[in-house]
């Protein structure tokens, strides 16, 4: 059935009619993680690692959506650490997903982990301190669930209350970066949005991603849950969460995500940070067989796209300033396709808060990244080598 304004609260209702009852076998306390691939997996190895640093030896679950996300470097990598790698493609067929996607794994991954009470992390979530202690506050103890808030609140008029046949409530939206349930009590909770995230074709265009499918579900049943009173507190590129008694506990760098490529910006505030780039370091020294990340066209926004087109209609000249200098053309499947070499293969664009980044690879990672200064120019330097000032020149400037 496809969902639309016209069917969607009879949709909803009937699928909070037919929720099943809570099953057998899941048991203990864990955490789940979903962070595979190369963007997110250097992400999931910080959060994974500083765990384990602030003495929490809770069992984790990184799921991941099939082969292309996690090769068996990279399990290994991990398993040492305590983490047991879970493919969610390859679930059996009564726990499949109909949609696919890095939101909707996160609603799969937390009803479906072996735990029967699960503390979710996205893999860019850096804990400050170890969180083991929320299993055993009281307002979880009573609630059975922790959820902690967004930035804003879903006003009253917004359609997704009249969607869904759920009272207003000026109450915060939910930031789904962590959270805390005991699957036993809110089985159908968990299911219900788990069913909106299967459904996210519809539902995302009245809510932001999967955050408000836990709202909503809870609402819908009326189950009540936990959240601390302290907003959420903003440092550049990261959202701080905190315990009940006001403590900083969590900090979700959702803006800019570790990488083992680029430069890792620093940003003031951010607890732990040397901690968190140390193991971004080791990482990239161990996972030696990474793959690069070439331009894909098919995952670029309208904005990237356009600049990418610009950027491979031309032909430019590669200036090592005050070494060397040659001629080099780019190709829209992310090679270079003209004037490569070891340090010079393959080619990227990425949105960055400070505008288009073009990064170009070579056999041993990132060779350098340029900023945008013109439709004629990019500028930037070398990632090693002592930082040799790098120039790309249009040839038709």
């Amino acid at each position: 059935m496809e969902l639309n304004e016209g069917n969607a609260l009879k949709e909803f209702d009937a699928a909070t009619r037919s929720l099943t009852p809570y099953p057998s076998g899941f048991c203990g306390k864990g955490i789940v993680i979903c962070g595979g691939g190369l963007k997110y997996f250097p992400c999931a190895w910080v959060c994974i690692n500083r765990l384990r640093d602030l003495g929490c030896g809770l069992p984790i679950e990184l799921w991941y959506l099939g082969a292309r996300e996690m090769t068996p470097t990279m399990q290994r990598l991990v398993e040492p650490l305590g983490v047991r790698c879970i493919d969610a493609l390859a679930m059996p067929r009564d726990r499949s997903m109909r949609r696919a996607g890095g939101y909707q794994l996160k609603a799969f991954a937390s009803l479906y982990s072996s735990f029967e009470e699960v503390l979710l992390l996205d893999a860019d979530n850096v804990p400050v301190v170890n969180p083991k202690f929320l299993f055993q506050t009281p307002q979880y103890r009573e609630s059975h669930a922790i959820f902690w808030p967004d930035y804003g609140h879903l006003a009253s008029d917004r359609e997704i209350w009249r969607l869904t046949g759920i009272t207003y409530r000026h109450e915060w939206e939910f930031e789904s970066g962590q959270f805390l349930v005991d699957k036993r009590h809110c089985w159908p909770a968990m299911e219900l949005a788990f069913w909106m995230n299967q459904h996210s074709e519809f539902w995302y265009r009245h809510i932001h991603g999967d955050k408000d499918t836990f709202h909503m579900a809870w609402r819908k049943l009326g189950l009540e849950y936990a959240m601390p009173q302290t907003p959420c507190y903003s440092l550049e590129c990261t959202m701080c969460q905190h315990d009940f008694d006001g403590r900083r506990i969590f900090q979700h760098r959702n803006f800019d995500k570790w990488t083992l490529d680029d430069p890792n910006t620093r940003y003031a505030g951010f607890i732990d940070e040397d901690l968190c780039l140390a193991h971004v370091e080791h990482l990239k020294n161990l996972w030696i067989d990474r793959p690069k990340r070439d331009f894909d066209a098919a995952q670029a926004s309208a904005s990237v796209k356009a600049i990418a087109q610009e950027l491979c209609q031309r032909d430019w000249l590669y200036q090592r300033v005050g070494f060397d200098q040659r001629n080099m053309s780019f190709s829209l499947d992310g090679r270079i396709a003209y004037g490569t070499s070891v340090d010079e293969r393959g080619w990227n664009i990425e949105e960055r808060h400070t505008g288009p980044a073009l990064g170009i690879y070579g056999k041993s990672g990132l060779t350098c990244l340029l900023v945008q200064k013109s439709t004629t120019f990019w500028r930037g330097r070398c990632n090693t080598g002592g930082g040799v000032p790098i120039e790309l020149w249009s040839k038709e400037a």
